[in-house]
């Protein structure tokens, strides 16, 4: 007797395998890659101008240099004068006697006045102002 109660399996449909063995595609789009390179494409332009401009300035350097160093050494001459000194003419003295310069000095300071300078900033110092008189208000006409 046979033990087999399924039916057998009908061969598979080879659509089915053959899709089975196709891998997938990629998802979506790469947004990241796609901005990158379009940033990166309109600068461009920009970074080939700034980069011949930085050879040009290079080359002009460069060229400044080599004409600094191959010029030649520029003499130039020119005439020095040398002071002689005046000669020496004798003025006789003047008949007239000069002014007598007389000189205004304060008095001096009397004997003992440092003194009592000291003594009195002292008391100041100590002591205070004196207290000033109270004033009298003038009288009022009513």
């Amino acid at each position: 007797m046979s033990t087999d109660s399924h039916p057998p399996k009908p061969p598979p449909d080879p659509l089915a395998v053959a899709l089975a063995n196709i891998d997938p595609a990629p998802h979506g789009f790469d947004w990241n890659a796609l901005m990158f390179n379009a940033g990166r494409e309109s600068k461009a332009r920009a970074l080939a101008f700034w980069r011949a401009a930085a050879a040009l300035c290079a080359v002009v350097a460069a060229c400044l240099f080599i004409a600094l160093l191959a010029r030649p050494v520029a003499i130039v001459e020119r005439p020095v004068y040398l002071e002689r000194p005046a000669p020496r003419v004798e003025v006789p003295a003047p008949s007239v006697p000069a002014p007598q310069v007389t000189w205004n000095y304060d008095e001096p300071a009397a004997p003992g006045s440092a003194a009592k300078w000291f003594a009195l900033r002292a008391e100041l110092l100590a002591n205070g102002l004196p207290e000033p008189e109270p004033k009298v208000d003038a009288p009022r006409r009513d």
